[in-house]
């Protein structure tokens, strides 16, 4: 029997541990990234330090991510950003102003905590888009759009969040 992805259940940690050194070595990166090797050692103090304080001020349930997803997701990101960014500049700069500005109320399918709340967050991030209202009652997002084309992508980026956290794909709950 092939395994499409729908049937594997959501993955869990209940220990914040591995969350936790996941954490401190993105942290440790960052510190590199912007101080260089020289204080290594306090880069070391400094990341575990705020991982554990993360760990601890973390729900009791993390949902574990993938260092490599994450640079996929994070790439994704970038190039959604520029090309929504073209886009709404292009319609600014055309005489015409090509806008439809449109309310839209879109499920929420992914889990509360971490998954959602990035959803949520990056649907705001990317042009064209603004998260206007969080309806937690009933698991609904209403997106503010500059076109009803503007949303095509959100189905692809709540596939890319579930991808990140190792969850199911969301279309399988559809």
């Amino acid at each position: 029997m092939i395994d499409s992805g729908c049937d594997r259940l959501a993955k869990r940690s209940e220990r914040p541990s591995i969350w936790a050194l996941q954490v401190a070595v993105v942290l440790l990166i960052l510190w590199a990234a912007l101080d260089g090797f020289e204080n290594l050692g306090f880069g070391l103090l400094f990341a575990l330090l705020g991982a554990t304080a993360g760990a601890w001020l973390a729900p009791s349930h993390v949902y574990p991510w993938r260092p490599l997803r994450l640079f996929e997701f994070a790439l994704y990101f970038a190039r959604a950003s520029f090309l929504g960014g073209l886009d709404v500049a292009a319609r600014a700069l055309h005489p015409a102003l090509p806008v439809a500005p449109c309310l839209r109320d879109i499920p929420l399918r992914l889990p509360p905590g971490l998954p959602r709340t990035l959803f949520v967050g990056v649907v705001s991030l990317l042009p064209g888009t603004l998260s206007a209202r969080l309806d937690v009652a009933r698991e609904v997002l209403t997106v503010h759009a500059l076109t009803p084309a503007s949303l095509d992508g959100l189905d692809d980026l709540e596939r890319r969040v579930a991808r990140l956290f190792s969850l199911p794909d969301p279309e399988c709950g559809r």
